[in-house]
């Protein structure tokens, strides 16, 4: 009864802020603290999450409201700073889910020369945008280990995500008294990415920098000032939020971390006035006509007008144009089987049919997650043995979320037979998966790997000459070319790798990786901006043990170049009609094709290789208005003339934005 009563009156006897909150956790720094730090402190006591409550120190939180009240008065903006907004985006010790620290100290000391002569926040601001992240040696990159680090995790890294980044320039900027505070969305409507950039407030309000991207004409001005006039006010999702100190009652969107979070408020419509003249008049148009050309029966498609105004955004805003087109094919209604086969991790075509296992590996990219697609080992074997070489592979690679958010795919071979991974209707079934995941499974189409072992390796060795353009990087390991559908000349835009023990004889596999690596050499030598491939004979091993199970780290960071200059092709099949840009009509086994861009002039060497579909925009023609055609010394003139229809037809028959052009032109 003591020990109740006790606890009975600490209770009782506990100070509270203003509101009523228990403060019991900060007493001493609030016995401590003068008239003037007193009230701030109790702001960042109630605003602060609860993780914060059991870990941070009375010390800790008495140091971080001295230095934000020493940095407003000694800032020659201070004493213009109302105290709602000193309270929220100045004394703040901390922004969303990154590890605390002091940080203001030594960021202080970095920037108050770099902000000499400046007389208003949103100058300092500027000036710090400008010169910090060169001096710290800080850059963007996906390789980074977390989406929310502190600002020492990102300088020990050298690199950092967009929230990494912002939360660097916003404590930069606090530890200066510049009311700095993180802004972003959770998806960009017509798209699938997401982002975060910086609010800084100036003498006349809010305006926003997106931070290590200093633009020399001043604030409000950014990348994504268009794709931010079209974000949706008041939507979790498609709204752009600012983060808040104070109880808003709406949590900020974090693309890394459900739970909690960090308090928000709605500023969409601040965006929406700064974007607006920005967007064409044709948007609606597209958006319309491709909202009813997806959701149109395969024989009805034909009767969809697109308007000239379509067209015309497509011409203007071609980049906008795919995103948007790209969002509303992901969300149209219909393929009611391959969305029931990704529900069940199953992927088929008209004679194959193979089951997979998914697992998610760190978190999402700014454009989605990469895809995976791991091939086991076995083959010619009973299928109790395929089918534990298929749960073997399902661990086998190292998990490196590190590299880039992915989804790892164990693939099943689709039967049991000796070349199960690697005859002719393989490539099909892949491109089939490739495109659920795209469609289905928030998949970035930049970002697709393939790898394998033995078998699987096989099929590495067919799947990357035959697809080269769906993957941004395609290794083998103990494993070889095959005869007739492995052709080197293929891989001239693909990073492509192999690995085989230098004792592994059989079947002639350390004899024929020999000479397909002397193959590339020559080819190399003739095309020296080609054939980004690279081969690791491991001395000493054999068939098993290959040190390949970290080799993910080296492949995620990779992105596919969807759109290359040149082209160069041999056929294996009547199967494959594609490459990059480039579409073989009357496709045959056995014809050999190089295209390429040279100054004004498009070459075409393709003899016998029948009627050629050209896909063409922005990437490849530039600003250039017309191209010359030059097929086995015949030229042609052509005028870039970009279609919305053509965009959606592309883009239905490939399934990867990416690969879908809006004019297509056929070379006979």
């Amino acid at each position: 009864m003591l020990t109740l009563a006790l606890a009975g009156l600490l209770t009782l006897t506990a100070p509270k802020t203003q509101s009523g909150a228990e403060v019991l956790p900060f007493r001493l720094a609030l016995e401590r603290a003068t008239p003037e730090q007193r009230p701030l402190l109790e702001h960042l006591i109630e605003g602060m999450p609860e993780t914060d409550r059991g870990t941070l120190t009375d010390e800790f939180l008495l140091a971080e409201v001295d230095a934000a009240v020493q940095a407003r008065a000694a800032a020659p903006w201070g004493a213009r700073i109302p105290e709602d907004v000193f309270r929220d985006a100045v004394l703040p010790y901390a922004h969303v889910t990154e590890t605390r620290e002091p940080w203001r100290a030594s960021l202080r000391a970095r920037c108050l020369p770099m902000i000499l002569g400046c007389t208003t926040p949103g100058a300092a601001a500027l000036r710090i945008n400008e010169r910090l992240f060169a001096e710290l040696g800080v850059r963007y990159a996906t390789t980074r280990k977390r989406a929310d680090q502190s600002p020492s995790e990102s300088i020990a890294q050298g690199v950092a995500s967009c929230t990494g980044l912002s939360i660097l320039l916003a404590d930069a900027c606090r530890s200066v008294g510049v009311p700095a505070r993180l802004a972003g969305i959770a998806q960009w409507p017509g798209s699938i990415g997401n982002h975060t950039w910086v609010e800084i407030w100036d003498d006349d309000g809010w305006h926003f920098v997106g931070a290590a991207e200093p633009d020399p004409a001043g604030l409000d001005r950014a990348w994504f000032v268009s794709a931010a006039g079209k974000a949706v006010p008041g939507d979790p999702r498609h709204g752009i939020w600012a983060l808040s100190w104070r109880k808003t009652g709406t949590r900020f969107p974090l693309a890394w971390a459900r739970g909690e979070g960090s308090w928000a408020v709605d500023v969409t419509a601040r965006y929406a006035q700064i974007g607006a003249p920005l967007v064409a008049p044709g948007e609606a148009a597209l958006r319309s006509a491709a909202t009813a050309f997806f959701a149109a029966k395969e024989d009805a498609r034909a009767q969809v007008v697109f308007d000239v105004a379509a067209d015309a955004f497509v011409s203007a805003h071609e980049d906008d144009a795919r995103a948007i087109v790209a969002s509303l094919w992901r969300d149209a209604p219909g393929d009611d089987e391959a969305r029931a086969d990704f529900a069940e991790n199953v992927v088929r075509t008209v004679d194959r049919k193979s089951a997979y296992t998914t697992k998610t590996v760190g978190e999402r990219g700014p454009k989605g997650f990469a895809l995976v697609i791991a091939m086991h080992g076995g083959g010619g074997v009973p299928a109790e043995v395929n089918d534990s070489q298929w749960r073997h592979m399902q661990i086998y690679y190292r998990d490196h979320p590190e590299a880039g958010g992915y989804r790892y795919v164990a693939l099943r071979a689709p039967n049991d037979a000796w070349n199960g991974f690697y005859d002719d209707a393989i490539a099909p079934l892949v491109v089939r998966l490739i495109g659920s995941f795209v469609r289905f499974g928030d998949v970035d189409p930049d970002k697709v790997f393939a790898i394998g072992y033995s078998h699987g390796g096989y099929g590495a060795f067919v799947l990357g000459p035959k697809l080269p353009d769906r993957f941004a990087a395609v290794h083998a390991s103990a494993s070889a070319p095959t005869d007739g559908e492995t052709m080197a000349v293929n891989l001239r835009n693909l990073r492509f790798s192999f690995m085989v023990g230098e004792k592994d004889g059989a079947y002639g596999r350390l004899e024929r990786c020999n000479a397909f690596e002397q193959a590339l050499a020559a080819l190399r030598q003739t095309d020296p901006s080609g054939y980004p491939t690279s081969y690791s004979m491991i001395a000493g091993n054999g068939h098993t043990g290959l040190p390949d199970r970290d080799r993910l780290a080296e492949l995620l960071p990779l992105v596919r170049d969807a759109a290359p200059k040149r082209i160069a092709w041999q056929t294996t099949d009547a199967v494959i009609t594609d490459q990059f840009w480039l579409r073989m009509q009357q496709p045959a086994d056995g014809r050999r094709l190089d295209a390429r861009f040279e100054d004004e002039r498009l070459v075409l060497d393709a003899k016998d290789c029948g009627p050629l579909a050209i896909g063409l925009d922005r990437r490849l023609l530039g600003e250039r208005e017309a191209l010359i055609v030059e097929r086995d010394g015949k030229r042609s003139e052509i005028r870039y003339a970009p279609s919305a229809r053509t965009l959606c037809e592309d883009l239905l028959r490939r399934g990867d934005p990416s690969l879908a052009f809006p004019m297509r032109v056929v070379v006979e």
